[in-house]
């Protein structure tokens, strides 16, 4: 059995063999840059993305954002009710509702999360904190989760979660317009995130390393597939004239992951990825694969460029 940091390690190199052959099957990368193909996307015109276009994909998924924070400020405070009255089971059951929706605006800690600093300490690890989870600095949702499984301790994860409605009232503050911003270097960053969600998904939940108790790794694949699908929806008008095929496989293929996450379920019940048969992880991690090696061209293919008028 491949171990599971061995197969994130061989998923990336795949991936960028995914990007270095479709960008050498090209010709040069100008306004109209010839014609390019690969084995799924048959890409047949590279042009750039002026950043008028891009205006009206990032309205929408600011829309869609908003939604979801609202949604999940509902969901903390029932979490945090649930832990104010030291029932330790409900709590459990009102966390990860919560977990999924900031997972589905497409936002995990790493190297490509959306709202830096911020998010990180929403959502982030305990991983490079001294200390580790003993640390100060260690916040959010995962810190919550490990109050609860591992610890169980409703009074501790009361007051985590009270940061923690903090922690997403001072993004609404600062604001969408702000930390998602229309200009050339935000929206190309921005489009990174077609296939750098699944990406953050490879390396921290199929490896169980943001698992601190809940066993609910699978749960937030299938969250992050949402957040992809959204943002294949927002971008559509501009992925398709360049790859007329990639959307539709692309979301056959998240379909396919969606399916073997699920499939996963015991009674009901996520397992957590450590504890799959290796015959389900192995679907799992061909899904993910899958997906991830075509969604690799997306951010090479849509070059923003500055409007011009």
């Amino acid at each position: 059995m491949i171990h599971l940091r061995q197969r994130y390690a061989l998923s990336r190199l795949c991936c960028c063999f995914a990007l270095i052959t479709a960008l050498a099957l090209g010709g040069a990368s100008a306004s109209i840059a010839g014609t390019r193909a690969t084995e799924h996307t048959r890409v047949k015109y590279v042009i750039d993305v002026f950043q008028g276009q891009l205006v009206q994909p990032m309205l929408s998924y600011r829309a869609y954002v908003n939604g979801l924070l609202r949604r999940l400020n509902g969901q903390l405070t029932t979490l945090l009710a649930t832990e104010q009255s030291g029932n330790l089971t409900a709590a459990e059951a009102a966390w990860l509702p919560a977990h999924l929706s900031w997972l589905q605006i497409g936002q995990d800690d790493g190297a490509y999360g959306a709202f830096g600093a911020l998010g990180g300490e929403i959502d982030g690890l305990a991983d490079g904190h001294v200390g580790g989870t003993a640390s100060a600095k260690f916040t959010g949702f995962h810190r919550i989760e490990f109050d609860l499984w591992t610890r169980g301790d409703t009074s501790a994860a009361a007051l985590d979660t009270e940061r923690l409605q903090a922690l997403v009232a001072q993004l609404e503050a600062i604001g969408m317009a702000k930390e998602l911003p229309t200009n050339v270097a935000g929206l190309s960053a921005w489009v990174l995130r077609c296939h750098e969600i699944l990406e953050d998904a490879d390396r921290d939940s199929l490896t169980a390393s943001d698992n601190y108790g809940s066993g609910t790794d699978l749960a937030s694949v299938t969250a992050d597939v949402t957040a992809t699908r959204e943002l294949l929806t927002v971008l559509a008008p501009v992925i398709a004239p360049r790859t007329p095929r990639l959307l539709g496989v692309a979301r056959a293929e998240l379909r396919r992951l969606d399916r073997a996450a699920d499939a996963t379920r015991a009674g009901g019940q996520w397992v957590a990825v450590a504890a799959l048969p290796q015959a389900q992880r192995e679907r799992v991690d061909a899904a993910a694969g899958a997906a991830l090696e075509t969604l690799a061209p997306v951010s090479d293919l849509i070059h923003v460029a500055g409007d011009n008028t």
